[in-house]
């Protein structure tokens, strides 16, 4: 008897994950789970996936060529907010789905980005070093903002931006933004202040990005913009780290043309033992957690297992990336 049964294959760390909450919601869509780590070698990678109905990927990128050597797959997850490690036009052009689940972090991601904008603004830990160390100083070195009443400018109001907007709002700062995507009507709306780009990045005392890394924010942030800033600024990234010219970043840094970085996200992760920011006292890092909670790691499973099995039973994904795709599937709303 021929198994007709639909194969996924997830690509990536998995370790610590119950992926039996994936196989049980695969399952309603006679769909089944198969395990593979992260490869660099693309040609090995397609000839394992090669009869794949879906994907799931952590951080593996899937390519035109990946996407051209798969003559059966339907839908590809990615396992968090961006999707710039899928190429989007190859996978509308071979009518795949390509999904995301934006929404199942949005308060973590949120929670990091005044983290870090707090241990930056208080110097969090360059105190704990000092006292570690020995010495006890009842005094903040620098300059340190009082935050109230100071400008916060966040780039991207999608679902991270505005609870970040929450928070800092509670904060008493002053909240100015920047979404070149969001309608008039959505602004009108909004208790945040519409400005451009660069009025954004002349004015804030703290800048937070929140927006998806693709061809348009590539370097988005580099440096022309970083000498428009505040010297007593700071820049908080909890987004992609390639929005960001870390070498114009690393410069201003140095020549003191911005206070200090709070960073979520770098190009290169993990970076180089070289990396100049490793071993900046004006630079707090954390390695791409901002997702991280015991409920945000515990929900993650059985959503990536939902969202397939939605296409393969022809109904829409709670968020579908492309969505000029449906034109080809027809998916149910």
């Amino acid at each position: 008897m021929v198994n007709k049964r639909l194969k996924v294959y997830y690509i990536g760390q998995h370790d610590g994950l119950d992926m039996s909450q994936t196989e049980s919601a695969l399952d309603k869509a006679e769909a089944d789970l198969f395990l593979l780590d992260h490869m660099d070698d693309e040609s090995e990678l397609i000839s394992r996936i090669k009869d794949a109905d879906g994907l799931i990927s952590v951080y593996t990128p899937i390519t035109r060529n990946i996407f051209s050597n798969l003559k059966k797959c339907k839908a590809v997850l990615r396992t968090g907010v961006g999707f710039d490690v899928v190429d989007i036009e190859a996978a509308t052009e071979f009518g795949v789905a390509v999904i995301n689940v934006p929404d199942m972090w949005t308060q973590e991601v949120a929670n990091q980005a005044l983290t870090l904008l707090l241990a930056c603004n208080r110097k969090l830990l360059t105190g704990d070093s000092v006292i570690r160390m020995g010495e006890w100083n009842d005094k903040i070195p620098g300059n340190v903002g009082p935050l109230y009443g100071e400008t916060m400018g966040i780039i991207g109001l999608g679902n991270i931006g505005l609870a970040f907007a929450k928070r800092a709002a509670a904060l008493d700062l002053n909240i100015i933004g920047y979404d070149p995507y969001l309608s008039e009507k959505v602004w009108k709306q909004l208790n945040i202040k519409k400005v451009s780009l660069v009025d954004l990045i002349t004015k804030s005392d703290y800048v937070s990005i929140n927006c998806p890394l693709n061809e348009e924010t590539h370097h988005m942030i580099g440096e022309s913009m970083f000498k428009l800033m505040k010297p007593s600024a700071y820049l908080i990234n909890t987004a992609r780290g390639a929005i960001v010219d870390e070498k114009a970043l690393i410069k201003a840094l140095q020549d003191g043309i911005i206070a200090g970085a709070g960073l979520d996200a770098l190009e290169i992760e993990p970076p180089k033992p070289n990396n100049p920011l490793l071993k900046m006292k004006n630079v707090v890092l954390s390695a791409h957690v901002g997702h991280f909670s015991d409920a945000s790691m515990a929900r993650r499973p059985v959503r990536f297992g939902e969202e397939i099995a939605r296409v393969f039973l022809g109904e829409m994904p709670i968020n579908l990336v492309n969505s000029k795709v449906n034109e080809k599937l027809q998916l149910r709303q």
